[in-house]
């Protein structure tokens, strides 16, 4: 009886070879659905905070402020809300705990202790109480977005351009302040934008939330499913990028307002030379600075600015072809890149009066 005989060479390369082929073929399909999956997961982060907007609105009948600056109570065009070395309170983010389930957190974190003294306007305050930034190096699971790996390093710049403490956790998501700075915003100011949007000679940016400011949902009279009121951000590559920080009331931290002209038109660009970018503090021309050749036009994470100014920061996502976000009314609703510039400042403005093209 003859014995058998085992694989020839060719046989067992010929086998690895259509193992290989498989697994080629198999790993893409594997890849896509797990972003589909982070993708799900995302926007139903951005539908929890969507919720956690609307009963904190119940219970005190208007948003919450996206960052609070006390002591300029009034009006706008003020370097205040752009100061990263300011006294500033605490953050929508912080204030909306106790309604992601978080209430441990928020009473840990002592927010209802800011400012803790007395406040007179137009004079920035010393001795303020500090103590909810004590709760900044917790990580969130609700604000992180899964396909954003950078998320898990913290925010550490210890410059003094920047705030006195390091190590604040990463989030990604801000409530929208149309599309203007940060400082025209302040207060729920509204700012005539003039011949910067395409096809539009006039528009209005109206905000959601502003330093001081949260509208009331009568006040969305662009109606709420037409505009956007939370939207993705990305935390910065560098540990030393002050971007994509949960508990920091600022511009790119856990605020969106961009699109006002063609140096930051839309989510996701590629823009990040000369004056493009996110306009944000201590990425170039500063100790410690993080800007690189490479951020903008490789990475989709270009900024401009040197100092402690934070002004403002566009939507960003590590999904394929746009990003999540929620609207006003709750609902969620993915963008993609290609939305033209003009569609993506009217949806981010509550009070603009122009219908919403179907661009988008």
């Amino acid at each position: 009886m003859r014995s058998r005989q085992g694989f020839t060479l060719i046989e067992l390369l010929v086998v690895i070879a259509i193992i290989a082929i498989l697994i080629g073929l198999l790993l893409p399909a594997v890849q896509k659905v797990r972003e589909a999956a982070a993708r799900m997961q995302c926007s139903n982060n951005l539908k929890q905070i969507g919720l956690a907007l609307h009963n904190y609105h119940d219970v005190y009948e208007k948003m919450p402020p996206a960052s609070q600056f006390p002591w300029q109570a009034s009006g706008n065009g003020s370097g205040v809300f752009l100061d990263l070395t300011a006294p500033f309170g605490p953050n929508w983010a912080v204030l909306i705990l106790p309604y992601i389930e978080q209430t441990n957190l928020y009473n840990l974190s002592n927010a209802a202790g800011y400012p803790g003294v007395p406040i007179v306007q137009g004079v920035k305050p010393a001795g303020t109480n500090q103590t909810w930034r004590s709760i900044r190096n917790v990580e969130v699971k609700t604000y992180k977005c899964p396909s954003d790996g950078y998320n898990n390093v913290h925010w550490n710049n210890p410059i003094g351009n920047s705030t006195p403490e390091t190590d604040w956790a990463r989030g990604n998501y801000g409530v929208t302040a149309a599309f203007q700075d940060i400082d025209h915003m302040s207060n729920g100011s509204s700012y005539n934008t003039n011949g910067s949007i395409p096809g539009y000679p006039l528009v209005v940016a109206s905000p959601m939330l502003s330093g001081n400011y949260g509208t009331t949902l009568t006040g969305v009279t662009d109606g709420t499913s037409n505009t956007i009121m939370v939207a993705e951000l990305r935390a910065g590559i560098s540990p030393l990028d002050p971007r994509g920080v949960w508990a920091l009331g600022f511009p790119s931290s856990s605020i969106v307002n961009a699109g006002r002209d063609s140096t930051n038109p839309t989510p996701n660009n590629f823009l990040g030379t000369k004056g493009q970018g996110d306009e944000i503090a201590l990425c170039q021309k500063v100790g410690n600075a993080f800007w690189t050749p490479a951020l903008g036009p490789q990475q989709g994470m270009g900024c401009t600015g040197n100092g402690k100014e934070m002004t403002s920061g566009q939507s960003r996502s590590m999904h394929t072809g746009g990003v999540n976000v929620c609207m006003g009314d709750g609902s969620g609703r993915f963008i993609h890149n290609s939305i033209a510039q003009a569609t993506w400042c009217l949806l981010l403005s509550k009070a603009d009066g122009f219908p919403i093209p179907g661009d988008y």
